[in-house]
């Protein structure tokens, strides 16, 4: 009854009704709404899972909210955005691979290392294969640090909403920022590698990443 009445106070027109709103009601409303809107309703209602065993900083250990993706799962339905604030079409790489170089943060010196090694793999990637870099950096930091690197990858922000991050169960709860990690997502639409890299200090497997993307291309 506690979860019903928080789904009540969320939906639009619901908390103003004059009559009495039971559960069928709720039941009908969302069933009647688009799947995207039904799973954010959820989210907010049900506090998301929390894991301390995949990621930490040295010895301490961090923890990643909500179910983080493994191999096989499909890729959700996520926001990024790009340097003039413009959702980026992700459903137009369907089809295609796709690499997702997540960092924490740009201006730091881990990340920016990251981004630059995976920027100089990309000639050796499968011609066509997408490459991300993802952060929540404000769109605006990361087409200056684009700018000023000169690096290849692309850019998307998940600094609007955090959809990326919760949907692929990679925030973390102490900092609000995203796990380094590496993802590939297949031409099916699943996750076909990934790297979510243990001590949070150190870089991602490179090699293994390129390895990987040419082994799931059938190069």
């Amino acid at each position: 009854m506690h979860r019903l009445l928080l789904v009540i106070a969320l939906l639009p027109g619901f908390a103003a009704c004059q009559r009495e709103v039971g559960e069928g009601d709720v039941v009908t409303y969302l069933r009647a709404r688009p799947a995207a809107d039904r799973e954010r309703l959820v989210r907010q209602v049900e506090p998301p899972a929390e894991n301390t065993k995949l990621v930490r900083r040295g010895d301490a250990p961090l923890t990643l909210l909500g179910n983080t993706l493994d191999l096989g799962d499909a890729m959700p339905e996520v926001a990024l955005f790009d340097a003039k604030l413009g959702k980026i079409d992700l459903a137009a790489y369907r089809g295609k691979l796709v690499v997702f170089s997540v960092v924490p943060s740009i201006d730091t010196r881990v990340c920016e290392i990251q981004t630059h090694k995976v920027s100089d793999v990309i000639p050796r990637l499968p011609e066509g294969t997408a490459v991300f870099t993802v952060s929540r950096d404000l769109p605006f930091a990361q087409q200056r640090f684009k700018e000023e690197a000169l690096t290849q990858t692309l850019m998307g922000s998940d600094y609007h909403g955090g959809s990326f991050g919760r949907g692929f169960g990679i925030e973390i709860k102490e900092t609000g920022l995203l796990a380094r990690s590496v993802w590939v997502i297949g031409t099916d639409g699943k996750i076909a590698y990934r790297e979510i890299v243990a001590d949070q200090g150190n870089e991602p497997n490179y090699d293994a990443l390129v390895e990987a993307v040419k082994r799931i291309a059938g190069t």
